[in-house]
């Protein structure tokens, strides 16, 4: 099954990088919870949830865009380290990074999301929840 979690975690990525949410939310379980580790831990719930996540997320930027570098199959974690690149609404400066999402996977849905800055914490935690 996890191979097959890996693609499904692909393609809600690249339904989202496309611009369509309701594709990349599709395989959203209706109970999601996200987590934005860094900086303030604060959680979201649902699909309405992680849409305030995401619009949080991308506030400050006027252009913004991310591409999935890497995915770690973990069975039902699947790891992907994300580069993200664009510009800040108020000086204009181009702004690049890297950040990972752990995806908890559950009956074939994304049943969590975590957000982290820190790859080690990322596998870590992932790796925990395998036992």
């Amino acid at each position: 099954m996890s191979k097959r979690n890996v693609e499904i975690v692909r393609e809600s990525l690249e339904a989202f990088q496309r611009g369509d949410v309701d594709g990349a939310l599709a395989t959203a379980h209706p109970d999601l919870v996200c987590t934005r580790h860094d900086p303030d831990g604060a959680v979201f719930h649902g699909r309405d949830g992680f849409l305030a996540l995401f619009a949080d997320w991308i506030e400050g930027w006027s252009e913004w865009s991310f591409s999935g570098d890497e995915y770690v199959d973990l069975g039902d974690e699947v790891v992907v380290r994300m580069q993200q690149w664009g510009k800040g609404a108020g000086s204009g400066a181009a702004v690049e990074g890297v950040f990972w999402l752990v995806f908890g996977m559950a009956e074939g849905r994304v049943a969590r999301l975590d957000i982290y800055n820190d790859e080690a914490e990322a596998l870590r935690t992932a790796g925990r929840r395998q036992r």
